[in-house]
């Protein structure tokens, strides 16, 4: 074996990427690491895992022509030590599949593993046949990716991936809500077309079925995002929250779209489909707002929050530069302090241990053109919010206690507000009078997952 074969391999080992002669990795050291975007994330056990998105680094010194190449391995870190943004050890593991970003991840907790569909090939290059991938975790950080068949497959033929849609996992099934197909999304596709209505994928059965004309809880949602609550209802909740909805087929022309405010949230149950909406309060975060990131946690007496930061103003070409809480049962939104390192949307954000959230990339693409080319001002484009404290920090705590809701939130709940909330019927007042019984205090709070 020739030295220059032997040095490919470890290169390849180490995670290398795109083109010949290139010295690029999936996971560069922190001082040639530039900026990741459009990647997803989930957890499974004690690892997060990243999979996807696009990646600028140094090589040589320098910025390749290509300026940002896709990520060609599954990324993953342990969440069972403390590790700091800086020092954190990120593994590379091989991916045999299409390399893409924007991609929607499914998370099975139960089986654990994690689905990958839809997304777009960075260039058009590399083009393949759609599939559904699935990636088994081996609950060491690794796994292995193998195509998963649909049980159906004449329905699943006639289903169209994208990117932009709303997604999120329940415990038995996949929810993707909306989004756009493009030449970059699909083989052969020979335009842009705003994808309609909501698909569903059961991960016991392996069947897909199509919602486009009846249960989808908008007809059309671009850029929004979607979070499973388990803890309300019979079946638990999924959120729908922002995005803007173009009419279907063709362009998503901005100025057709109608848009989805946080002041009054739209959420549906996962198995009847049956819609509701419901007015917030508190400090409501400015809107349209798309391309952001949603993660959600289950407090230790029953409660709910779901963390929304960053994204972007479609309408007014703006980035917003916040996050905000949406605390449950209340329906009340809690600013929270600026993320440090300036504006970003088309991050992820997940739940890293019992109660900090875990922002990867993301970037301000909209209103500075170089964006991607800038050096993020968050090491390896990480950081971390301590749901507890409400502080940003750059270190992960793999001994923080259990999550317990921060005293300016819990201290809306002792004042009896929940007596005050004006609720949009009695359906919607039932949801969120009790937890259901297999979310109770005595059972552990069950993961949350976002991508």
């Amino acid at each position: 074996m020739t030295r220059f074969l032997v040095r490919v391999l470890a290169l390849a080992a180490l995670g290398r990427v795109a083109p010949v002669g290139a010295l690029l990795f999936d996971s560069p050291t922190p001082d040639n690491f530039v900026h990741r975007s459009l990647a997803r994330a989930t957890v499974l056990g004690n690892y997060v895992y990243i999979d996807g998105g696009d990646l600028c680094q140094l090589e040589n010194g320098r910025i390749n022509d290509y300026r940002t190449n896709p990520v060609n391995s599954t990324l993953s870190i342990d969440l069972s030590t403390s590790w700091t943004t800086t020092n954190v050890h990120i593994r590379t593991i091989p991916k045999p599949g299409p390399n893409k970003i924007n991609v929607q991840l499914f998370t099975d907790t139960e089986r654990g593993a994690f689905y990958s569909w839809g997304g777009e090939w960075v260039r058009g290059t590399n083009m393949t046949a759609t599939k559904l991938w699935k990636f088994t975790a081996d609950g060491s950080g690794g796994g292995n990716w193998t195509p998963s068949e649909a049980a159906n497959p004449a329905a699943f033929n006639d289903i169209h991936p994208g990117v932009w849609s709303a997604h999120t996992s329940t415990n038995t099934q996949a929810l993707n809500i909306g989004g756009i197909a493009s030449g970059w999304t699909e083989l052969y596709r020979p335009h842009n077309d705003v994808l309609g209505g909501m698909l569903t994928y059961n991960f016991k059965s392996g069947i897909w079925e199509n919602g486009t004309l009846g249960y989808s809880p908008y007809p059309t949602l671009m850029g929004g995002a979607a979070q499973f609550v388990p803890n309300y209802g019979p079946n638990g909740l999924v959120f729908v929250l922002g995005g803007y909805s173009p009419p279907v087929g063709g362009e998503p022309y901005i100025g057709s779209s109608t848009f989805s405010d946080l002041e009054t949230i739209t959420f549906f149950d996962p198995v009847t489909k049956k819609k509701y909406m419901q007015r917030t309060t508190g400090d409501v975060p400015p809107s349209p707002r798309s391309k952001f990131c949603v993660s959600g946690l289950q407090s230790t007496d029953g409660g709910y929050e779901i963390f929304v930061s960053g994204g972007q103003n479609e309408r007014s070409k703006v980035m917003h530069y916040d996050a905000y809480v949406l605390s449950l049962p209340g329906f009340v939104w809690t600013r929270l302090p600026e993320p440090p390192a300036g504006p970003r949307s088309e991050q992820t954000c997940v739940i890293v241990g019992k109660r900090q959230i875990l922002s990867i990339g993301g970037a301000d693409r909209l209103t500075n053109g170089t964006g991607m080319t800038q050096k993020d001002e968050a090491p390896n484009g990480l950081l971390l919010f301590d749901m507890s404290t409400l502080k940003w920090k750059d270190s992960y705590d793999a001994n923080a206690a259990a999550y317990q809701r921060a005293d300016v939130i819990q201290a809306w709940y002792s004042k009896d507000a929940m007596d005050k909330v004006e609720w949009a019927d009695g359906d919607v007042q039932k949801l969120f009078a009790t937890e259901t019984k297999r979310t109770s205090m005595l059972d552990p709070p069950p993961l949350a997952h976002c991508c």
